[in-house]
């Protein structure tokens, strides 16, 4: 040992140990701030991608219904049918949209012919909106507009889209427009949390602004134009390309990701404040580094392995979780995740005063199928189905799960009977439309029969017997002679108001 000291060998022994601390650590801030990096990326991309998909379904949604307001108005007849039909066959698909404003038909003028919103309809004139005048000079399909401030909702903020009406010879003969309030856009951003100073931002190609959360006028920076900015310059030329660049708002640098809203002109972006998503890890950067010579290997190690282990502890319980409440063989929610899932809905169709619906889908002879193939076709068949189900449920906020071996359940919230009846009819004839799988092909046909229950749902109502009511409308299917679907006749909601 003294020859050792004696020899100098101690200073080499700590410098090396220093040398490994010193190392170990830099590889440890390097790997955080790759992963704090990542993690922020990965929040940023599933909000972008979540929210251009709700954005865009919405659209759609609205999209269809003025087609088919377009078609309506062009069959002869229109006007000589009573209002109650007229406001069906030009308003009934737009119901089940969103924060929807108004539906209204305009004529050449811009007066308005019929309102999705009043029989008779409302007096006024919008021939100086850019939704009509965009469409005067020939059709540019499906118009969205600049926003604009209802003059039919005391100033709501608001966008439209509009459809050319087209008359003999393809003259210009009116519009045809639905209006989406802004406060669509502001709820969904509202549900996005990305950071301190970060934002989420929706412009229409022309560079004007529909909505940025958070603005910084406290308006949702709504009409403002950035048409002139270098970032959406930036974002128009290198379509989603993502890059770093100072805000024309506040001069805040952020990592901006974003992508065109599918099928329709808008821009959705997200900005990342590089500062503010990486402030912690800067924080604790030059905290371990300032303690780095003062800590010991082993401690080192030993919180290490912690953290590694807390790691893989909370990605089995994340694993666990998600195996607990889904079905294996289908991929859908189980029935605990059904639980879960109408309880919630309950409440808040409970709060805000709006129909359920239930849909029990039973597969028709399935015992006979399995008796007769075996179960590695019935549990095929049973897989197959649960996909045209879930192809044929297609708002956000509809529910898919297993309920029992042969048997789905389905939630339909804020849908009424009609509704119910609309889904359940397109689930059963998805099904009774497939085309056998090779392991099916001595099968002539896969049928289901539905039970549906509606109600208007209250504090007090009782999920288990709206889940009866759709039991008993589905033994009656069954009795019924089978792919058939039947509606509990006892509370079938009320068809929702139109906007």
């Amino acid at each position: 040992m003294r020859r050792l000291i004696a020899g100098g060998y101690v200073p080499l022994i700590v410098g090396g140990l220093v040398a490994v601390i010193i190392a170990a650590q830099a590889l440890t801030l390097w790997r955080s701030y790759q992963a704090t990096w990542q993690l922020a990326l990965r929040s940023g991309e599933n909000a972008l991608n979540t929210l251009s998909s709700s954005i865009s379904r919405n659209l759609s949604l609205l999209d269809l219904s003025l087609r088919g307001a377009e078609e309506a108005v062009a069959t002869s007849g229109l006007s000589d049918i009573s209002p109650e039909l007229r406001q069906m066959v030009l308003f009934d698909r737009a119901a089940g949209a969103q924060f929807l404003g108004s539906m209204l038909v305009l004529n050449r003028n811009g007066s308005i012919v019929y309102d999705s919103g009043s029989v008779p309809p409302r007096v006024g004139n919008f021939a100086d909106r850019d939704y009509f005048t965009a469409q005067m000079d020939g059709s540019r399909g499906t118009y969205v507009s600049a926003p604009f401030e209802s003059r039919l909702r005391a100033g709501d903020p608001s966008i439209a889209l509009s459809r050319r009406i087209s008359g003999p010879g393809g003259s210009f003969d009116g519009v045809v427009i639905a209006a989406l309030r802004i406060a669509f856009f502001q709820l969904l951003l509202d549900n996005v949390d990305l950071g301190p100073r970060s934002v989420i931002s929706l412009t229409r190609s022309d560079g004007t602004v529909i909505l940025r959360h958070p603005s910084t006028d406290g308006k949702g920076n709504t009409g403002v134009s950035v048409a002139a900015s270098p970032v959406f310059q930036r974002m128009m030329t290198r379509p989603g390309e993502p890059f770093s660049d100072r805000s024309v708002f506040d001069g805040e640098n952020r990592y901006y990701l974003h992508t065109q809203i599918a099928g329709f002109p808008l821009l959705l972006s997200v900005g990342i404040s590089t500062q503010a998503a990486m402030g912690e890890w800067i924080e604790s950067a030059m905290t371990s580094s300032a303690l780095t010579l003062g800590m010991c290997v082993l401690l080192i190690l030993l919180v290490r392995a912690l953290r590694l282990a807390l790691m893989h502890s909370q990605d089995m319980e994340a694993q666990l979780e998600v195996l607990s409440v889904t079905d294996q063989l289908t991929g859908v929610p189980n029935r605990r995740a059904f639980d879960l899932a109408a309880a919630t809905e309950m409440r808040r169709a409970a709060r805000n005063r709006e129909c359920l619906a239930i849909l029990l889908v039973d597969i028709d002879h399935f015992k006979k199928v399995n008796d007769r193939y075996g179960h590695s076709v019935g549990d095929e068949l049973i897989a197959r189905i649960a996909k045209q189900i879930v192809r044929s449920v297609r708002r956000p906020g509809d529910f898919v799960a297993r309920y029992g071996g042969e048997e789905f359940i389905v939630i339909l919230p804020a849908t009424d009977g009609a509704g119910a009846t609309f889904i359940a009819e397109r689930i059963r004839s998805a099904v009774a439309s497939m085309v056998p799988s090779p392991a099916e092909a001595a099968l002539t046909q896969v049928t289901v029969s539905i039970g549906a229950a509606v109600a208007e749902v209250e504090p007090s109502s009782s999920l288990a017997e709206l889940v009866n009511r759709a039991d008993r409308a589905l033994y009656e299917a069954k009795g019924g002679g089978r792919n058939r679907m039947v509606i509990d006749p006892e509370d079938q909601g009320q068809p929702a108001a139109g906007g």
